[in-house]
């Protein structure tokens, strides 16, 4: 048996997930950050914080393999080191407990996971995270066999790299120095070794020297310009994103994402967990704290260091692979005590042995329509189609990141289009131009001045075609007399009095690529948030061509694939509600408040139903109710007072339009607004 599984079941560790993982990869690039990630790469840029200068470098290496495109290239690096994971974590176990069907179960059950999986299929930085979580495992159980020094300093050396890719691997130092110190105290207390061991750190660490020594060369993409000592303590450690995602939940929302943190947990190896269980019951004490300290820093990371949305962001890969390794630990024990209590034979341990290996071939069969994304060109379908919008030599801005990084991609890798003027609205890449006439200093905060260079860079370019790609136009503040007008899946800037005048639309939908939205398979929360934008937009479109029934069934459409996405609800409830269908606009944001924390955002979408609907009386009541919510909020404020205008409540309405002007001046419509009922007198700051 032992040379059987040496001579057909080892080489099975690489070439089944290989070939699996090449079978279900995404074939350009992907939504969220991969397109930022792989054009950091392609020309030596830095990407968000923490910058991730050893993903840029490896993924360079792969940029340079003259297969498929640059995307797929990237994508291709994820498969590849999520095949030496799966290897890694093979290797651990068979050393733990020396038997080989124990370790392929252990390894293909983590290889089949659906995170571990959706990780191999396109660029990101987790699944790298995820190798050396693995690789320092394994060099941990290295060195606690002979706890020599020099094995020490390999495994100081490889956490100083695993640094220069993710800074959540300090969430494995409770454990790491618990091994240590419980196996060998002196390996850290005696003063030559430790300088030994941080000199060895720090010279993996200085690999986060690439962050400045690239922005000075020019890099086409720099995030955060780490330039300066400043600038690069920021942009490494996170600065800009701490108040955002660090320690920002209350305690009540900390136990509900310690529910959905378990529930993915156990989506992702089911009832098997058990053998896990029993795996860690069966390790010695140091490894049983050592895998539980994992599983805690892995944990408090998701809910306290990095709260974004699990669906947006992978997290808990840690403790799948400890959970994995444990599995493959569980059945060796239990296949041991099995043989020994009831003294089966060589038949029936094979047959035994043969049946732990299906459950590997479970998940592989279960889960292999959910992670296959081998059909998903929506990224780069979606940027060739914001271009295929605009007009040769056109301004556009571009926000969100599902915007900004497919365009990102397409402009820094494959170089399209290199006559728009492009402008993202957090300035990382594309900065914006100041083209005002006026000199001076500008005190307040980005948003107000982004409005500032917005607004004259309209002025100056409208007659050449101002575009901008965003999700929420509400966020977009034009100067007087321009208004924003849907065009395909943009909206472009044109002068109000062209709208008064008749006026050619161009049928932009003819030349846009729809395959990708229409085809059939797995999305997840980013890719159905741009599927569902682009049928909320063509349902827009056929309402104001005149097709009411098609526009219904795609405005439907939207909701069915954006279906845990409440602004989706809330924007094809508001188009419903536009042209009559109040009933189904009801049920929209009905369905918009189960996944709506904010009840601000839901009064508020009341407010605008009711405002449509003309029961003004029930809009005032919802938008006050949104306006006590969110006391900061200006467009709350404004949409009160647009319904008490409508009542003829003018003192009240007065009081809210100057609330609202109060925290956001630059509102012309509401401005007007007040003109019109003689309330032109603002009061002074």
């Amino acid at each position: 048996m032992n040379n059987f599984l040496q001579k057909h079941l080892v080489p099975w560790i690489f070439l089944l997930p290989l070939a699996v993982y090449l079978s279900t990869i995404c074939p350009t690039v992907f939504l969220g950050d991969s397109g930022e990630l792989t054009a950091a790469a392609f020309c030596l840029g830095n990407p968000h914080n923490s910058g991730y200068p050893l993903y840029c470098l490896i993924g360079k290496l792969f940029c340079l393999i003259p297969i498929g495109n640059i995307g797929f290239r990237m994508n291709l690096m994820s498969a590849a080191i999520g095949v030496v994971t799966v290897w890694l974590v093979y290797s651990t176990i068979l050393r733990m407990v020396s038997s080989r069907v124990a370790a392929f179960v252990g390894a293909m059950a983590l290889a089949f996971a659906p995170s571990f999986w959706s990780q191999t299929v396109s660029a990101e930085v987790y699944m790298l995270h995820a190798f050396f979580v693995a690789l320092l495992i394994r060099l941990l159980l290295w060195w606690d066999e002979t706890r020599e020094h020099y094995r020490l300093v390999v495994f100081v050396f490889v956490t100083g790299l695993s640094f220069g890719n993710h800074l959540q691997t300090v969430m494995l130092a409770p454990g790491v120095l618990w091994m240590v110190f419980s196996g060998d105290r002196k390996a850290l207390l005696q003063v030559k070794r430790f300088a030994v061991l941080t000199i060895f750190f720090l010279a993996a660490l200085s690999v986060y020297v690439y962050l400045p020594v690239r922005t000075e060369a020019g890099a086409a993409f720099h995030w955060g310009d780490p330039s300066t000592l400043d600038r690069f303590i920021a942009h490494v450690t996170g600065r800009a994103h701490r108040g955002v995602y660090v320690f920002n939940l209350s305690a009540w929302d900390c136990a509900l994402r310690a529910r959905d943190a378990l529930a993915l947990l156990w989506s992702q190896f089911w009832g098997a967990l058990i053998i896990s269980v029993y795996g860690w019951l069966r390790c010695t004490w140091r490894w049983r704290l050592f895998w539980v300290l994992i599983v805690l820093g892995d944990l408090a990371f998701t809910l306290f260091l990095n709260t974004i949305s699990l669906e947006v962001t992978v997290f808990m890969l840690p403790t799948t692979i400890v959970l994995a390794i444990l599995m493959g630990i569980g059945i060796a024990h239990g296949l041991a005590r099995v043989r020994g209590a009831l003294a089966i034979g060589t038949r029936m341990e094979m047959g035994m042995k043969a049946t732990c290996c299906l459950l590997p071939v479970l998940a592989l069969v279960l889960n292999y329509s959910i992670s296959d994304q081998s059909r998903n060109y929506t990224a780069y379908d979606w940027a060739m189609d914001i271009s295929r919008t605009v007009n040769s030599g056109a301004t556009v801005f571009l926000g969100g990141d599902n915007n900004f990084f497919p365009v990102l991609y397409c402009r820094v890798v494959e170089r399209f289009r290199e006559d728009l003027k492009l402008y993202d609205r957090e300035n990382i890449a594309f900065k914006m131009p100041y083209m005002g006439k006026r000199g001076g200093y500008f005190y307040g905060n980005w948003e107000g001045f982004r409005d500032l260079l917005e607004k004259e860079i309209v002025k100056q370019r409208e007659s050449d075609g101002v575009f901008y790609a965003v999700f929420e136009s509400n966020t977009v503040h034009l100067p007087e007399k321009y208004a924003l007008v849907p065009s395909g899946l943009i909206h472009r800037v044109v002068e109000e009095k062209k709208l008064n005048a008749p006026y050619k639309v161009e049928n932009v939908w003819r030349y846009y690529s729809s395959e990708s939205f229409f085809d059939e398979f797995e999305r997840d929360y980013l890719n159905r948030q741009v599927c569902a934008h682009f049928f909320y937009r063509l349902g827009k479109h056929l309402f104001m061509a005149g097709s009411r029934s098609a526009a219904y069934k795609y405005m439907r459409r939207a909701a069915s694939v954006g279906y845990d996405d409440s602004g989706i609800h809330i924007l094809v409830a508001l188009g419903l509600a536009d042209e009559g269908f109040f009933g189904e606009a009801r049920e929209q944001i009905e369905r918009a408040a189960t996944y709506q924390k904010d009840g601000g955002v839901i009064q508020n979408a009341w407010g605008c139903y009711y405002y449509k609907k003309g029961d003004y009386d029930k809009a005032i009541a919802a938008f006050r109710k949104a306006a006590e919510s969110s006391p900061r909020q200006a467009m709350y404020h404004k949409n009160l007072a647009m319904a008490l205008y409508q009542e003829g409540r003018i003192g009240e309405a007065t009081l809210s339009s100057r609330m609202s002007l109060e925290l956001e001046g630059d509102q012309p419509d509401l401005i007007e607004m007040m003109r019109q009922y003689g309330q032109e007198q603002l009061p002074k700051k």
